[in-house]
C-alpha cells in the first residue's frame, strides 16, 4: 500500500531541534547544555555539507528526482530553510540564556569594548604575542574575485574607514585562526572569571592588523561558508584509489558554497560586494544570523573546575564474566557469550581482548574491519602489534567513511608498514559492518572468536554512543564471519550465512520474512510484536511494510533517534519515540516476539535505502538466553521513559512523553545503569 513519506532532511532537522532543546533544558547541567549547542552546531554543519548540498544537485536535475522515489527537493529545500531559519532563533533564545547562567556562576563571555581598562595593556600583550602572528588579511578589491575560502572557518569582514569620514573605505576578510583556541579566559580579578572569543580579541587589535593605513575606525562582522563536501568517486579502478580520493578531497575544499551564515547587523551594501565575489547570490543559501558562528567550538568551552555544572562521571559497570582476569578472556568467552553495554561498560575489555590476542602463541590470525578510529587508537595499535608477532591480521579499512577518509588512508599506511594485510574498501559497496573474526588454534583444532557490534571500534566516541558488544565462541557465527571476510577478498561470491545475514544480499528479506511471520502469528492468535530500536528510519519499502504489520494488528514499538521519515496514519497503532540524553543513542536492535519464543538480534544497520542496498551491513542474533533476556529488559526501559523521550508523531513536533499521573518518572539512560549495577551486585 502507498503511504505518505516525509524527506529525510525535514525529519533529520527534527532530531537536531531534539539536540537544541536538551541545550534549553535548564534542569541539565549548564555545562552540558553548553556542549549540546555545539553539538548542534556541529550537526547543522554537515547537514548542509552533505544533505543540503545533494539536494541542490537534485533540484538541478529538472524532474530527474522523480526517478529515486523521494520527495520534490525543491519544496525540501523550502522546508529546510523555514526549519533552520525557526531553530536558529531557538538556539539564539539557549545561548542567551547560557550566557546569564554562566555569570551566575562566575564566568563571564566579555566582547571587545568590555575590557576593563586594568587588563587592556595585557589584551594588547596577548594579541601581539599569540594572535597577530597568526593574522593574514585579504583585502577586497573592487574589480578582482575572491580566492577559494576554505569551507568551516569563521571569517571576519572588516570595514576600515577614517573617523573624519574622508577618503574611501577600506574593505577586507580576516580567517579567524583555527589552530588557536576560540575562547580565551583572562587574568582573573575578583570573583568573576572573564573569557573573550578569540573574534572579539582580534576585533580588540583590528587597529594594529591595518596600522600600515590611515584609517582609525573599524567595523567588522561575523560571515561563514559551508561547501558542498560529497565526495565524486566513480567505479574506474584503472586508477589508484589513493588518486581517486586526493582528487575528490580536493575538491571538497573547492565545493560549490550551499550556505552563507552572516552577522544580521551586516551593512546590505558589504555584504553583497562579497556575495558577489563568491557568486553566491541565491537568497535559498543565505541565512542571516548572531554575531558569532562556527559556535561548535562551544565544545571546546573552556572547563574552569566546576565539576557541579556537569553530569557525574559514572564508573563503569562491571562485566562479571570479565572480573577475573587470571584465566584471560579467551577461556571467559568459551564459558558463554558475553555482551558489554558501552559506555555503561568499559570499552576497555575489546582492547584488552585485542591485546591478548596480539600475543598469545595460540592465536593464527585476526580479521577486523575498520571504519572509524579514535585518534591515537589502541585498537589499531594492537593490530599492529599482532602482525609484528607473526599473526596473519587482515584489516578491511572503509576509505569512505565520511570526514574520515584521510585518516583512513593514514591507518592503511601505518598497518602496511607493521605487516598487515590491507583492503581498501570493496567495489561498488562501503563497508559498515562492525565485525572481528580471530581463529585459535586449541587441542589441535581451529577454532573461532567472534566480536560483532552496532558502533565503531572507536575507543574515542565508545565514552558517549550508546552501543553493544557482543563477544561470543559460537562457532557457527565464526564460520559466517570467516565467510564474510572471505567475500571481502573475493566479492564476485556472494557469502554462504547460516547465522548472520548481511545487506546488500539478506537484509531486506530477512525483515520482510520476519515482519510477514509476525503478520500471520497475529491472524493465528500467537504472540506477535515487532520492536526495534535504530538511529534512522527511512526508507519507504520497510516504512510500507512496519504500516502493513500494524494494520493487521501486530503491536509495533519504535525508538529512533534521528532520521523518521515514517507518517503513521490517523488514529495509527504505531507507536514511536526517539530518545536524547546524556549519551548519543547510537545500537541497533530488533527484537520479534515470534510467537512467545522472542528472536533478538542487534545490527550495524539503519533502515535507509543505503544500508540495504548499497553498504555491507551485519545483522547478528543473540542465542544466550540471559543475553537475550538482558537486550529485551534494555528496550523496555527505554521504552519506558517518561524523561527524555519524545513522542514521533505526525507532525514531529517533539513533545515530550510524560507518564501515568503519580507513576514514578523513567529516565532510561540512568536506569539502564541502576538495573546494570543491581544485576552485577546480585
Amino acid at each position: 500500500m502507498e503511504t505518505e513519506f516525509r524527506s529525510k532532511e525535514s525529519s533529520w532537522l527534527s532530531f537536531n531541534a531534539r539536540v537544541l532543546q536538551e541545550a534549553a533544558d535548564p534542569s541539565v547541567p549548564l555545562y552540558e547544555r553548553i556542549k549540546f549547542l555545539g553539538i548542534y552546531s556541529s550537526n547543522l554543519d554537515e547537514f548542509f555539507r552533505v544533505r543540503v548540498a545533494t539536494l541542490k544537485r537534485l533540484a538541478s536535475l529538472g524532474d530527474g528526482w522523480k526517478r529515486l522515489d523521494i520527495p520534490d527537493p525543491n519544496l525540501t529545500l523550502k522546508t529546510v530553510r523555514q526549519l533552520v531559519s525557526k531553530q536558529g532563533e531557538d538556539f539564539n533564545k539557549a545561548y542567551d540564556r547560557m550566557r546569564s547562567d554562566l555569570e551566575r556562576n562566575g564566568i563571564r563571555l566579555i566582547r571587545e569594548t568590555e575590557v576593563p581598562p586594568a587588563l587592556r595593556d595585557y589584551l594588547r600583550d596577548y594579541f601581539r604575542r599569540e594572535v597577530s602572528p597568526h593574522i593574514f588579511p585579504i583585502l577586497l578589491k573592487a574589480t578582482a574575485k575572491l580566492p577559494k575560502l576554505k569551507d568551516l572557518p569563521m571569517y571576519l569582514a572588516v570595514k576600515a574607514s577614517k573617523s573624519d569620514g574622508t577618503g574611501r573605505p577600506m574593505h577586507a576578510l580576516i580567517e579567524i585562526p583555527q589552530n588557536l583556541p576560540r575562547f580565551i579566559p583572562l587574568p582573573k580579578k575578583g570573583e568573576t572569571q572573564l573569557v573573550m572569543y578569540l573574534d572579539d580579541i582580534i576585533r580588540f587589535g583590528l587597529d594594529e592588523v591595518f596600522a600600515t593605513f590611515p584609517y582609525d575606525h573599524f567595523e567588522s562582522f561575523a560571515i561563514k561558508f559551508t561547501r558542498d563536501s560529497e565526495l565524486e568517486l566513480d567505479d574506474d579502478f584503472t586508477e589508484s584509489f589513493y588518486e581517486k580520493l586526493a582528487d575528490s578531497l580536493k575538491a571538497r575544499e573547492e565545493g560549490l558554497p550551499v550556505r552563507a551564515n552572516f552577522d544580521a547587523n551586516f551593512p546590505k551594501a558589504f555584504l553583497n560586494l562579497i556575495l558577489r565575489k563568491l557568486d553566491l547570490v541565491g537568497a535559498d543559501s543565505l541565512y542571516p544570523g548572531a554575531r558569532y558562528h562556527n559556535r561548535r567550538d562551544l565544545l571546546s568551552f573552556p572547563d574552569f573546575g566546576k565539576p557541579d555544572l556537569k553530569y557525574d562521571k559514572a564508573k563503569p559497570v562491571p562485566v562479571p564474566a570479565f572480573a577475573k582476569r587470571q584465566t584471560g578472556m579467551f577461556s571467559a568467552i568459551r564459558k558463554r557469550d558475553v555482551l558489554v553495554h558501552v559506555p555503561y561498560q568499559s570499552f576497555r575489555h575489546l582492547i584488552t581482548f585485542l591485546q591478548e590476542a596480539s600475543i598469545d602463541p595460540l592465536v593464527q590470525s585476526i580479521s577486523v574491519t575498520q571504519y572509524r578510529l579514535a585518534k591515537g587508537s589502541c585498537i589499531a595499535k594492537a593490530l599492529q602489534a599482532a602482525a609484528r608477532n607473526g599473526k596473519r591480521v587482515f584489516v578491511l579499512v572503509e576509505p569512505q567513511a565520511r570526514f574520515d577518509e584521510e585518516a583512513n588512508i593514514k591507518w592503511a599506511n601505518r598497518y602496511r608498514d607493521a605487516g598487515v594485510q590491507v583492503q581498501l574498501g570493496v567495489q561498488g559497496l562501503k563497508v559498515h559492518s562492525k565485525l572481528i573474526h580471530i581463529v585459535r588454534r586449541e587441542s589441535g583444532r581451529y577454532r573461532s572468536y567472534t566480536v560483532l557490534g552496532t558502533g565503531n571500534f572507536n575507543e574515542d566516541t565508545a565514552s558517549i554512543f550508546a552501543d553493544h558488544l557482543l563477544f561470543t565462541y559460537h562457532q557457527g557465527i565464526g564460520e559466517d564471519a570467516a565467510e564474510i571476510f572471505r567475500f571481502f577478498r573475493q566479492s564476485y561470491l556472494k557469502p554462504r550465512l547460516n547465522h548472520l545475514k548481511i545487506a546488500p544480499f539478506d537484509l531486506r528479506n530477512f525483515l520482510r520474512e520476519r515482519i510477514l511471520r509476525e503478520i500471520e502469528n497475529q491472524a493465528a492468535g500467537k504472540p506477535s510484536g515487532i520492536s526495534v530500536k535504530l538511529n534512522n528510519f527511512s526508507d519507504r519499502a520497510t516504512n510500507e511494510l512496519f504500516q502493513e504489520a500494524a494494520a493487521a494488528g501486530v503491536p509495533v514499538r519504535l525508538i529512533v533517534r534521528s532520521m523518521y521519515s515514517l507518517v503513521p496514519e490517523e488514529n495509527s497503532p504505531i507507536e514511536a519515540v526517539s530518545i536524547v540524553d546524556k549519551y548519543l543513542e547510537h545500537s541497533r536492535m530488533l527484537i520479534f516476539e515470534n510467537g512467545g519464543e522472542p528472536e533478538v538480534c542487534l545490527s550495524s544497520a539503519d533502515f535507509m535505502p543505503r544500508n540495504f542496498d548499497t553498504r555491507v551491513e551485519t545483522i547478528f542474533p543473540v542465542y544466550e538466553p540471559k543475553l537475550k533476556q538482558q537486550l529485551i529488559d534494555y528496550y523496555n526501559v527505554q521504552w519506558s521513559d517518561t524523561t527524555k523521550a519524545r513522542l514521533l508523531d505526525r507532525n514531529l513536533e517533539n513533545a515530550y512523553r510524560s507518564g501515568k499521573r503519580g507513576s514514578k518518572r523513567v529516565r532510561a539512560q540512568f536506569d539502564f545503569e541502576t538495573y546494570l549495577r543491581e544485576r552485577t551486585a546480585g
